[in-house]
C-alpha cells in the first residue's frame, strides 16, 4: 500500500510539474516567440498552475488564438503521443505513462471546454470568437475528455489492483485517494497562501466580469452614496440576471463517471509489480521537476 501510494503521488506530482512547464513555457511561450512576440512576465506556482504574459506587436486574431491555445494543443499532442507510442509496451511503468498521456488529454480538453463555455483562462478568446459555436465546441471537447478518461482508467486500474494485497480494489482506491489528495492539498494550499492577482483575473469567468462591470457602472450612476447593503443587493440582482449553466461542474461529473466506468472494465493484471527502480525513477523525476519549477519561478521574480 505504501509503495503504491508513494509511486502514484510521485508520478502525479512529476506529471503536473512537467505538464506546467510544457504548457506555459513551450505551449504559450514558444508560440509567442514564434509569431514575433516577447515574454514579459512569468509566474509558476510550485504545486499548482501558473501564467505567462507576452506581447506580440501588431498581433492578428489567428496569432493571438495560436498563442492562447498553444498550451492546450501541446498537452493534447503529447498526451496522444504517449498513448499511441506506448501501446505495444508492457509493464506497470508503460501503463502509468499511457494513463498519464490520457490524463494530459483529459486536462487539455476539460480546460478548453470549461474555459470556452465560461470565458476564462486559455479558453477566454475562444469564448469571445466562437459565438453560437461555443456550446458545440465545448461539448465536443468534453466528450473527448470523457473518452480519454475512460481509456486511461481502463488501461491502468487493473494493474494497480494487482499491486496490492486483499482487499485489492479497496487498497488500490485508497492509494489513489491518498496520492490524489496529497497533490490536491498542496495545490489548493499554495493557491490560498500565494494569492496572485493576475492568476485570479485570468481564471475569472466572463459572468463574474460582466457582473463587476455592470455593478461599477450602476454605482457610478448613483448620485447619493451607496451603502454596503445596497451594493450587495444590487450585486445579487445582477448575478441572478447573468446566471450561467454550471457546465464546468457538469463536465467534471461526466469525466468522473467515465473514469469509474473505465476502471470497472479494467482487467486485473499482475504482469509487473512495483519495483524499487520504478519508484526511484518516479520520486527522482518528481523532485527534479518540482525543483525546476521553483527555480524558474524564483528566477523570473
Amino acid at each position: 500500500m505504501l509503495r503504491l501510494t508513494t509511486l502514484l503521488a510521485a508520478t502525479a506530482l512529476a506529471a503536473s510539474r512537467l505538464g506546467l512547464l510544457v504548457h506555459e513555457l513551450v505551449g504559450h511561450g514558444a508560440t509567442a516567440l514564434a509569431v514575433g512576440g516577447r515574454i514579459t512576465g512569468v509566474h509558476l506556482f510550485w504545486f499548482a498552475g501558473g501564467w505567462i504574459r507576452y506581447h506580440v506587436p501588431d498581433v492578428t486574431v489567428a496569432e493571438d488564438l495560436a498563442v492562447a491555445l498553444g498550451g492546450i494543443a501541446l498537452e493534447a499532442v503529447v498526451g496522444t503521443g504517449l498513448w499511441l507510442g506506448l501501446r505495444a509496451a508492457a509493464g506497470l511503468g508503460a501503463r502509468l505513462l499511457r494513463a498519464l498521456g490520457a490524463t494530459l488529454v483529459v486536462h487539455a480538453m476539460c480546460y478548453l471546454a470549461a474555459g470556452a463555455w465560461h470565458g476564462y483562462g486559455d479558453g477566454r478568446l475562444v469564448h469571445e470568437l466562437a459565438g453560437d459555436a461555443t456550446a458545440p465546441l465545448a461539448i465536443t471537447a468534453g466528450l473527448v475528455a470523457c473518452g480519454a478518461g475512460w481509456l486511461g482508467a481502463r488501461q491502468l486500474f487493473g494493474a494497480l489492483v494487482g499491486c496490492v494485497p486483499a482487499p485489492r480494489h479497496a487498497g488500490a482506491l485508497l492509494a489513489i485517494a491518498v496520492a490524489g489528495g496529497l497533490n490536491a492539498g498542496l495545490a489548493v494550499g499554495e493557491l490560498a497562501l500565494r494569492r496572485d492577482a493576475t492568476y485570479a483575473i485570468t481564471m475569472q469567468p466572463e459572468r463574474e466580469r460582466t457582473v463587476a462591470r455592470e455593478l461599477a457602472a450602476w454605482q457610478r450612476a448613483r448620485v447619493a452614496p451607496v451603502s454596503d447593503a445596497e451594493r450587495a443587493a444590487r450585486e445579487l440582482e445582477l448575478a441572478g440576471q447573468h446566471r450561467d449553466l454550471p457546465f464546468g461542474w457538469l463536465l467534471g461529473g461526466a469525466v468522473a463517471v467515465a473514469v469509474i466506468a473505465g476502471a470497472a472494465r479494467s482487467r486485473q493484471t499482475t504482469e509487473a509489480g512495483i519495483t524499487p527502480r520504478l519508484r526511484a525513477i518516479a520520486v527522482a523525476v518528481a523532485v527534479i521537476s518540482t525543483a525546476a519549477v521553483i527555480a524558474l519561478d524564483v528566477a523570473f521574480h
